[in-house]
């Protein structure tokens, strides 16, 4: 072989590919966070199939990351690419309206309406309130972590949850049992 094919059929150099030390991490970190990524993928859009290419999109984008992102700074990644991600959709098409047509549509009780209830109320919220609300009242967040996940300060954090807490009291009254 001359020094002209070596040249083009030499060794290939793997610079786009992650070590297999990457790879392996990678999978744990799927098999450990999937789940609870999903269920907040879930939250933010209300729909169980967008839900779940939100999170491989966002594992796909932690792939392409090239070990950017360690494993300290995973789950607030994960979570703030889901997001953006749901933003992009959701500018492209806007399909929270037939959503919710359809469910309302297809509830026949009285605990599926009170669920539907409760979820056409939430899609009424701004896409960061709704994350915010996630992360505080269904992954169970402190503040201070919610701020470092969706990048805004404390404060912007307690703003978004009194203005979705407001709004939410405001569409589906105070139901607390007395």
């Amino acid at each position: 072989m001359n020094s002209g094919e070596l040249a083009i059929r030499g060794p290939r150099i793997r610079i786009f590919e992650p070590s297999q030390e990457r790879l392996d991490q990678l999978g744990t970190w799927f098999h450990a966070e999937y789940p609870s990524l999903l269920r907040f993928a879930y939250f933010v859009t209300g729909d169980a199939g967008t839900a779940e290419d939100l999170v491989q999109d966002a594992f796909v984008r932690l792939y392409r990351s090239s070990g950017r992102v360690g494993e300290l700074g995973f789950k607030a990644y994960a979570r703030k690419t889901i997001l953006n991600l749901h933003r992009s959709r959701f500018r492209k098409a806007v399909h929270e309206s037939e959503l919710t047509s359809d469910r309302q549509a297809s509830s026949d009780t009285g605990g599926f309406m009170l669920r539907d209830e409760v979820w056409r109320a939430l899609l009424t919220l701004s896409p960061k309130q709704r994350a915010v609300v996630a992360l505080r009242f269904y992954e169970d967040m402190k503040e201070s972590e919610i701020a470092a996940t969706l990048e805004m300060s404390v404060g912007a954090v307690k703003t978004h949850t009194d203005r979705a807490m407001a709004k939410l009291r405001e569409q589906l009254g105070d139901r607390r049992e007395s």
